[in-house]
């Protein structure tokens, strides 16, 4: 498919900006648009007549991995906190 040089007008469907329209230079239907640091993904995109523009829609995507590695990181993070704790109660003090 080929890329086009005008901008696209995207509507954007679920998610946190659903409603919302943003503009992709150069989508194609089937691309992968960035928002904001969300991800959506092109469904359809129309030419609008007598201009160098074209509209389209845009679905959320979620990224699965990226919550999923935040609440590990967030965990991993406790669980050594309640380590240093732990060592830090049973320590015998110094006099």
């Amino acid at each position: 498919m080929k890329r086009s040089a005008a901008s696209v007008t995207v509507k954007l469907r679920g998610g946190p900006f659903d409603g919302q329209s943003a503009v992709a230079y150069g989508a194609i239907a089937g691309s992968l648009i960035e928002v904001n640091h969300r991800s959506y993904r092109v469904t359809k995109i129309e030419q609008v007549p007598g201009r160098r523009e074209e509209t389209g829609t845009a679905v959320f995507e979620p990224r699965p991995d990226s919550k999923h590695i935040a609440q590990d990181d967030a965990n991993a993070a406790a669980k050594v906190a309640a380590r240093a704790a732990a060592k830090a109660a049973s320590a015998k003090p110094t006099l």
